[in-house]
């Protein structure tokens, strides 16, 4: 039988118990098999998926239920931070051999089907009219689409999701990472909405002018400051999603008590299962999903695991000082700072941890509230390390298959792949249809 993989635009022939010999489309139809043989562990190998020990094999059996599983859903990433990368480095996102963890090629490849391009703008910027930032990536993100027609399409809604879904394109939507760049101003929120912004993560690393952040030292609102509580009502009208990853606890308790539609967080783990502030407790999970909402788990290695966040801890104080030195030099260009910050920092990172803790903190989630309020937030070309096998978006069809492994059914495997946040974000918009009817009837 012929089973296609995802992962490279192939296709795998597979008899039980012969080896899988790789076919590839030549175009009109045809089809020419390469002549080579590969057992399924060279195979999986070669494609960078896993790596293999004697008691961690793929089983091709339950890989072929995956892949086809994983073609029929829609696979939805609600947070990668491409548009940093690519204003600064010029990359074409439809051309294979990128260096960084996007591009529309390995999209496709990896069977991701919608994804959110994080406009991320620094604290640091705050006072330093960050809006340019934003709108210099956004624009970006417009010329890549324009660029690529055949390959990706805007989207700002479910349905437009679904309707780029169907004619074989990447969807591409826009979150607003830190709320810096509105600049205190819902004129700029409306603008940004207008643009196709469909998210915005309310800080990031520092208190702003909307809420404290998790990570921002002692507190500046203890909470939601009295902008921050009008954006909210203002977001809400809308229907522009509430993203509450990197806020602070308090922050996180006034955004629920102010909003009138679910929220959710674009990229968050388990605190339960690593102890960071970054992360959610259960009882602001338990309060998330009661409101319809969604945590999609991120992927950064040091937001999964207790040990690497403690391993990775040390490296991060061994390096300080050449950080410190890369700051320095690149002051006047943060893009380059990210870029070696980065690439330093792999030169001396610890082992990630397998896909199974990914699995673990999906898992939790759906043992502490349910099936339907989890699903996946990358956060690829934003942090430095990631689960064995998911080094960039082409390893997504093995969060499938390890669903799959754990003995989750094929329709909450969607769930959680896409179908969860597709949900959420229909209720989001309903809510804003119900105060825009509101508003106009109390002005008749």
């Amino acid at each position: 039988m012929m089973i296609k993989s995802l992962l490279n635009g192939r296709l795998w022939k597979f008899d039980p118990g012969k080896p899988l010999t790789l076919c590839r489309f030549y175009g009109g139809g045809k089809m020419k098999f390469i002549n080579r043989q590969i057992t399924v562990i060279a195979w999986v190998m070669l494609l960078g998926a896993i790596t293999l020990t004697a008691d961690r094999q793929i089983d091709p059996v339950l890989w072929q239920k995956a892949l086809k599983i994983h073609e029929r859903a829609l696979v939805v990433d609600t947070h990668v931070d491409t548009p940093m990368y690519i204003l600064g480095e010029k990359t074409d996102l439809g051309r294979p051999g990128n260096p960084n963890d996007v591009d529309f090629v390995r999209m496709k490849e990896g069977g991701l089907d919608a994804v959110f391009f994080a406009v991320f703008v620094s604290n640091r910027l705050d006072k330093k009219q960050p809006s340019k930032n934003a709108l210099d990536m956004i624009d970006e993100v417009y010329l890549q689409i324009e660029n690529n027609p055949g390959l990706a399409e805007l989207a700002v809604s479910p349905g437009d999701m679904e309707h780029i879904h169907q004619k074989g394109k990447r969807a591409i939507l826009l979150g607003l990472e830190n709320g810096g760049p509105l600049e205190g101003n819902l004129r700029l929120l409306r603008n940004y909405y207008r643009l196709g912004v469909r998210y915005i993560t309310l800080t990031h690393s520092a208190h702003n002018d909307i809420c404290d952040s998790c990570s921002g030292g002692t507190a500046k609102w203890n909470g939601l400051s009295p902008f921050g509580k009008t954006l909210v009502q203002e977001m809400n009208r809308l229907g522009m999603l509430i993203d509450v990853s990197h806020i602070s606890d308090r922050a996180f308790w006034d955004v629920l008590s102010v909003s009138k539609a679910p929220v959710f967080a674009s990229h968050s783990c388990v605190r339960s299962l690593c102890d960071v502030s970054r992360n959610m407790s259960d009882k602001m999970i338990k309060a998330l999903a009661k409101k319809g909402g969604v945590i999609q788990i991120n992927f950064f290695s040091a937001f999964l695991d207790e040990d690497y966040r403690k391993r990775s801890a040390l490296v991060d104080k061994e390096i300080a000082p050449q950080r410190k030195l890369l700051r320095e030099k690149y002051k006047n260009d943060r893009n380059e700072y990210w870029n070696r910050s980065i690439a330093l920092w792999k030169k001396h990172a610890p082992e990630p941890p397998s896909i199974d803790r990914l699995i673990d903190h999906i898992d939790y989630v759906v043992k502490l509230v349910g099936v339907d309020y989890v699903g996946l937030g990358s956060d690829y070309d934003g942090a430095s390390s990631y689960p064995g096998g998911l080094a960039d978006v082409t390893g997504y069809p093995l969060i499938t298959y390890h669903l799959l492994k754990r003995g989750y059914e094929e329709k909450d495997i969607i769930k959680i792949l896409g179908g969860n946040f597709l949900r959420f974000f229909r209720q989001a918009e309903g809510v804003s249809r119900q105060l825009k009817s509101a508003s106009n009837t109390m002005q008749e």
